[in-house]
């Protein structure tokens, strides 16, 4: 099992909602960090699905499909409804049909009035993923044994590449970002693991290197928030973020698989679980609840404004874990059942807490 990653997925998504309601949009509040935990999200996804290929790796694409399009293509259908019917509601999204087409496909488009970015804002990262599902998918179709690695050179010979022709488009230039590495040191963590694994019985007899690997994941933790709070100190943010990222995914892993220690919260396996909703609904319902109850009140003392962002995290919160209980986790099973084999054979529902479903549910995002 993988439930550390599920504390992670629960931590970086909290993170991200954190930092929307402390941002300028939101309450304009001096300690504004937590935009990082979208790196957290992409070592995730870049792991679990190097582990995927090696345990299950039948059916890799459809699996990913069905993971990620059915509540994104809802959402973003909504969304673009919403802006259709009462545009003076929404700030930044417009009822664009191109964009609209383009997001639901993936693909990224440049526009005068968001950017690059799709119709539900925060499906950019979306895009990132899918992007780096198809490459592994291609991997998969070439050599199953060294899809990983197959996978990683693709990756970055696509980003090189692109800097090298000195393309212009948006859309070409958004796969020559260096957050794509993020997917490949991912991979790394997942090869690293099984070499601590292969080693367990020299990590068993060391505890002291128990308490250095969580030492290493708290350090990490405040290193991302650092690093965040002073700019990235002028540096790359895929190495500022993405390799305290990589620490912190690899720490959390190696302490379940060779020591045994995780986390056994039901509360933090299901706010995992919601995590892909979480990361995608938030900034509408803190956005919404902002501009609804508070936005003519005036400034607020320390202890309402610590109050307010903890009740935004939680209405949040249980928003998405309703969903996720109430809509999306019946869809997931009903297109398991009826699109993958496994599922119609066994019958395991999409909450089953088996090995398998682990690794069906651990990507973010979505990391999903």
């Amino acid at each position: 099992m993988l439930l550390n990653l599920h504390l992670l997925r629960a931590v970086a998504a909290l993170s991200v909602v954190y930092f929307h309601t402390t941002s300028e949009a939101g309450l304009n509040l001096p300690i504004n960090v937590g935009g990082h935990g979208v790196d957290v999200f992409f070592v995730i996804s870049g792991f679990i699905v190097a582990h995927i290929s090696e345990r299950s790796p039948d059916r890799f694409l459809v699996r990913r499909v069905i993971r990620i399009v059915p509540f994104y293509w809802t959402a973003t259908v909504a969304l673009f409804s919403l802006a259709a019917l009462g545009p003076h509601i929404l700030r930044s999204t417009q009822p664009d049909v191109q964009q609209l087409v383009c997001s639901l496909f993936f693909v990224p488009r440049e526009t005068s009035y968001a950017g690059v970015v799709p119709t539900l804002v925060l499906g950019w990262s979306l895009n990132y993923e899918m992007y780096f599902y198809l490459l592994f998918a291609l991997a998969l179709a070439i050599s199953r044994r060294r899809a990983p690695l197959v996978c990683c050179l693709a990756i970055v010979a696509t980003a090189l590449s692109i800097d090298l022709s000195r393309a212009t488009h948006p859309s070409i230039r958004f796969y020559a970002r260096p957050i794509v590495f993020e997917f490949v040191f991912g991979v790394c963590v997942f090869f690293l693991l099984t070499v601590a694994e292969r080693h367990a019985g020299w990590f068993a007899q060391r505890s002291r290197v128990r308490w250095a690997l969580g030492s290493a994941a708290l350090a990490s933790v405040l290193f991302i928030g650092l690093e965040e709070s002073n700019g990235g100190f002028g540096l790359p943010r895929f190495l500022v973020a993405g390799l305290p990222a990589s620490s912190l995914v690899l720490t959390a892993v190696v302490l379940e698989r060779v020591y045994g220690v995780y986390t056994k919260s039901n509360i933090v396996f299901t706010i995992g679980e919601s995590s892909f909703i979480l990361y995608l609904i938030h900034p509408y319902v803190i956005y919404g609840l902002l501009r609804t109850t508070i936005s003519n009140r005036g400034a607020l003392s320390r202890p309402a404004t610590t109050a307010l962002v903890i009740a935004l995290l939680v209405i949040s919160t249980v928003t998405a874990v309703a969903i996720h209980m109430w809509l999306e986790k019946p869809v997931l099973l009903a297109l398991r059942r009826r699109l993958l084999p496994v599922y119609r054979r066994d019958g395991r529902s999409a909450g089953s807490r088996s090995p398998a479903n682990q690794l069906e549910t651990s990507t973010m995002v979505t990391s999903r």
